[in-house]
């Protein structure tokens, strides 16, 4: 993706929520109706146990996050030198006596292109097993800073994260305004929330509203990533039971004979009679792993009345995964799925759609394991 085009991207994004327009009874408040962004017309994509489970409107909302997966790796930025601070910009700038000039030499480059939230974007659309999503769209959360009636008005499910583009800290107005647009949407009924990337980190991650009491599964903390996962060695998530191996692609658990058995995860912390752990692990045959996760504490980053649904499976101190709050409309996955890395995995990726499909209200489980 070249530089010009996000320019003018930019430019549209703007234009779109600066620009007034008369707004129908129940059409979405941003952008406005004409361009036929959100529907509001209830599509029914199945009928389970009774109840119509409708296709939602989601937003992938990234606050200080690259946005595409080829930014940083094409056009104006590629090949440039890393270069961290203004003065060393300048005098490179300088040495080719150019003065001035929008050069983009901010790196560190190889850390972009690889973590676009159009990755997630094309997750959804790719895994043809995920049905449950009728548009989606991917907003710049710092550069626009909807507020919860924009988002009330046009999403049905959220998925939230923040990186460290804006700097560390986060700048304060962006973390408040992100957390109090999310708190006040998921105040309305039958709106859900997927709570991600470095949301929980309590220096690049979200402002204290969506940590009150109830809503996140999750407390701050950290701040700091937990080392132990990275690209080269990334934490599991599950494990084959003994004498099974990882086989295949997508790798299944199977013995030696090439008998099958379902992973097993460290045990859930919490209620869970409605199963709503169970439904993150629907049709996942195998382990998976993450590369980045923020460094919090098991079981004492679980807010009160939330299920810790898995850690990860490293040695002590645990590390916390998954969780959903006691109102089962709040999943927090301390991870970052716009890595490319990671949802290209099959399995992990799967447990992302699955989290999207229980906030659907499409919940698949009668047993525990859910398999």
């Amino acid at each position: 993706m070249n530089v010009i085009h996000k320019a003018s991207l930019v430019s549209v994004l703007v234009a779109t929520i600066s620009t007034a327009a008369p707004v129908s009874a129940g059409e979405p408040l941003w952008p406005p109706p004409t361009a036929n962004w959100a529907g509001t017309t209830p599509i029914v994509l199945a009928v389970r146990n009774g109840d119509q489970i409708f296709a939602k409107r989601v937003g992938i909302l990234a606050y200080c996050a690259d946005l595409y997966h080829g930014a940083g790796d094409t056009g104006l930025q590629a090949g440039k030198v890393d270069v961290q601070n203004s003065s060393a910009k300048q005098a490179l700038q300088a040495q080719f006596g150019i003065i001035g000039a929008p050069w983009f030499l901010d790196g560190p480059f190889d850390l972009m292109g690889h973590y676009g939230a159009q990755n997630v974007a094309d997750y959804l659309a790719y895994d043809d097993s995920i049905n449950r999503e009728r548009d989606v769209e991917v907003i710049d959360g710092s550069l626009i800073l909807p507020t919860a009636t924009q988002l009330i008005q046009n999403f049905d499910i959220l998925v939230a994260w923040t990186d460290n583009n804006c700097g560390q800290p986060i700048p304060t107005s962006i973390a408040n305004s992100a957390a109090n647009a999310l708190a006040g949407f998921i105040t309305v009924p039958g709106k859900k929330l997927i709570l991600t990337g470095f949301a929980f980190s309590s220096s690049i991650g979200f402002g204290n509203a969506i940590f009150a009491a109830g809503l996140s599964p999750l407390k701050k903390g950290g701040p700091a990533l937990d080392l132990r996962c990275n690209r080269g060695t990334p934490c599991p998530i599950g494990a084959c039971p003994a004498e099974f191996f990882p086989t295949g692609v997508p790798a299944e658990c199977r013995d030696a004979a090439g008998n099958f058995a379902f992973p097993t995860y460290q045990p859930f912390l919490g209620p869970d009679t409605d199963f709503a752990c169970g439904n993150m692990l629907a049709s996942v045959n195998g382990p998976t792993s993450s590369s980045w996760a923020t460094a919090l504490a098991s079981p004492a980053s679980l807010a009160s009345g939330a299920t810790l649904c898995f850690n990860y499976d490293i040695a002590a101190p645990a590390l916390p995964f998954l969780a959903i709050n006691a109102a089962r409309n709040i999943i927090a996955i301390n991870a970052f799925p716009p890595d490319d890395s990671d949802i290209q995995k099959f399995w992990f990726g799967c447990i992302l759609g699955n989290a999207l499909q229980f906030l659907s209200g499409d919940n698949r489980c009668t047993t525990q394991t859910c398999h």
